[in-house]
């Protein structure tokens, strides 16, 4: 894609996203007085949906009600259309908190400070997620190099458990590019999409997270036994809850107390397209230090990582 269209599509996306956002009222620090100071105003929370956005917002909304309660301040929750909005948003200090995947976390953190300080811990999963090659379960296919010259279906060039991690395992494994190690590679736009297109047979291989596999298995929407699973990441830490560095220190440090000890108030969350939470454990950027050294060793750009 030329230079100057993937520049146009990333100005058109920060360009929505801050139109929503203004829309929405100004960020939490919007009454600060200056220095390091707490304010009263109102948080913004962004949410980038991966699956329902109505049902995103619902199963948010215990940590929204308990963060506004404990507070005592407003607590907005809001979705953009994507990554690269939340970050421009959060750059902008038009977001206090988002919740971004693993790859665009990198991204927020260079680019606007941000501070990663949760990660849900699925009751299934952990704090961590796996990507899956998934195959038919009549596949003839048996280790990765087997999958050469078959169709392709990858989630997102920015999705890191549906396209840099299967991308970079097949760099290493096969010496290749997946686009010239597969015949033909399509992006499904996500992993359920990934999924449905294996089922119906329009490609050969679906590189997934294992959530999303098995959340469909579990709602009846794919029958578990007609796929084999191929190839199994190294675990991937899960998706950060991140702050803005620029927030004031007590705010921040308040944040960080009500969410990692919600549970003791009784609180879970079950949110569409990241899993369903017990509770929420600390942690901080060395914990996403591995997926920054993937960004490197792939030379992956801002447009990619902004995806």
């Amino acid at each position: 894609m030329p230079g100057s269209l993937r520049q146009m599509k990333w100005w058109v996306a920060i360009s929505l996203a801050l139109a929503v956002l203004v829309g929405c009222g100004a960020p939490a620090d919007s009454t600060k007085t200056g220095g390091d100071k707490p304010t009263g105003g109102k948080l913004t929370i962004a949410l980038v949906p991966s699956e329902d956005q109505e049902k995103m917002l619902a199963g948010f909304e215990p940590i929204r009600a308990h963060l506004a309660k404990e507070l005592g301040r407003e607590v907005e929750v809001i979705t953009v259309t994507d990554y690269a909005g939340a970050v421009e948003a959060m750059r902008a200090e038009k977001v206090d908190i988002a919740w971004f995947g693993p790859l665009s976390y990198i991204l927020a953190h260079r680019e606007a400070g941000a501070e990663a300080f949760a990660i849900g811990n699925d009751t299934k999963k952990g704090p961590q997620y796996h990507s899956l090659m998934v195959v038919p379960a009549g596949s003839p296919a048996q280790k990765v190099e087997d999958l050469a010259g078959k169709r392709a279906a990858f989630v997102d060039p920015g999705s890191t458990s549906g396209y840099l991690i299967p991308r970079s395992a097949i760099e290493e494994i096969t010496g290749q590019d997946p686009e010239k190690f597969f015949q033909s590679v399509v992006f499904a736009g996500g992993h359920d999409a990934a999924l449905l297109a294996l089922k119906s047979g329009s490609v050969d291989v679906a590189m997934v997270q294992d959530v999303t596999f098995e959340d469909m298995s579990e709602k009846g929407l794919i029958d578990p036994a007609q796929f084999r699973i191929l190839r199994k990441s190294d675990p991937i830490p899960g998706s950060p809850l991140a702050v803005r560095k620029s927030l004031d220190a007590e705010t921040k440090t308040k944040i960080a107390k009500l969410i990692t000890e919600a549970h003791l108030s009784g609180i879970k969350m079950e949110v569409p397209g990241q899993g369903v939470f017990d509770k929420f454990l600390a942690v901080d950027h060395s914990k996403y230090q591995p997926i920054e050294a993937m960004v490197d060793r792939l030379k992956l750009t801002r447009d990619q990582m902004a995806k």
